[in-house]
């Protein structure tokens, strides 16, 4: 081979190298990128209510890995306004700033290298609901973020399902049938509900709902009246179900229910015709006189006769 030439390169073997060290490459990266991910700092978990009883107050838990770096500090956001900040280099180490509806439980504060956990009191459903987060930042030369948020709602729930008031344990076809729901304090103020055998009563079977006046807290609970007539072709065999449902608007819990089955009886059944011939035998104006009745009235006619005749003979 003289001087001046060169092995020709085969453009297909060219392609394979350069193809390979691309591949390579990007291998390299992303291993790099997974170590650092793994190495540095990562949001765990955080948990807050999806909704908060104003009555029992709410904890916010955040937790963390730090990795290879170093925490510079928590941060507690409600609708982006900075509430809360755990720096555990500083002293003192938390700082709070006032926002509506926030008032922070001294005692339920823990927060470490890897957590913080809070307690918030006297909610307000107008202020105390929103959303949450929490930030973790790393200190220099990461400078890392992290955060999660969680929307809040705040409500007085029901603690006891509705009652139902009024119902007899049975009733003769035709007979109107009367009762009352009463839900439990709540606010909002719940929204009641009938059903009748899984249906919606008529329009007219309603006939008159109420609100109590709010108690110390602002609670109110509320009742209403259901009126129809049974009949036997709206009854399930021997028995009809009355439901009593309660629901609180804009708040994602799932319904109090309370449900009562009554028995309906066929006038004409012999077992209820013989309990009318005994309720009238016993409470009619034709019952049977009683045996010391006879008594009384067969002295009474006896002291009578010897009277009479006593007179005659004089």
């Amino acid at each position: 081979m003289g001087a001046g030439h060169y092995l020709p390169i085969n453009s297909a073997a060219s392609h394979k190298i350069s193809s390979s060290f691309v591949v390579s490459c990007s291998l390299l990266l992303l291993v790099l990128h997974l170590v650092g991910e793994s190495s540095g700092l990562r949001l765990t978990s955080m948990n807050a209510p999806p909704v908060a009883d104003l009555r029992d107050g709410m904890e916010l838990d955040c937790h963390f890995d730090m990795g290879t770096e170093d925490l510079y500090a928590v941060k507690w956001y409600k609708d982006d306004h900075e509430f809360f900040r755990y720096m555990p280099h500083r002293r003192p180490n938390t700082m709070l700033f006032p926002v509506a509806g926030i008032h922070l439980e001294p005692s339920g504060t823990d927060c470490r290298q890897n957590r913080c956990k809070i307690r918030l009191e006297n909610l307000s459903r107008a202020y105390s609901g929103g959303a949450y987060r929490c930030e973790i930042s790393s200190e220099a030369p990461a400078f890392r973020l992290a955060s999660e948020t969680h929307n809040v709602i705040v409500a007085a729930l029901p603690r006891s399902e509705p009652k139902i008031e009024g119902l007899a344990s049975s009733y003769l076809e035709g007979d109107t049938v009367s009762a009352k729901c009463i839900s439990d304090f709540a606010d909002p103020e719940p929204i009641l509900s009938w059903k009748i055998n899984d249906q919606e009563p008529a329009a007219n079977d309603i006939i008159g709902s109420s609100s109590t006046e709010p108690d110390s807290n602002g609670l109110v609970s509320r009742s209403i009246t259901l009126r129809f007539p049974i009949e036997r072709k709206a009854s399930r065999g021997n028995s009809i179900e009355i439901r009593c449902e309660s629901a609180l608007p804009g708040v994602p819990i799932p319904k109090q229910i309370t449900s009562l089955s009554v028995l309906v009886r066929n006038p004409n059944d012999p077992q209820v015709i013989n309990n009318q011939k005994l309720h009238w035998s016993t409470n009619g104006v034709a019952k049977r006189p009683h045996r010391s009745f006879h008594i009384a009235w067969t002295v009474i006619w006896v002291v009578v006769v010897k009277w009479s005749i006593a007179r005659i003979l004089k």
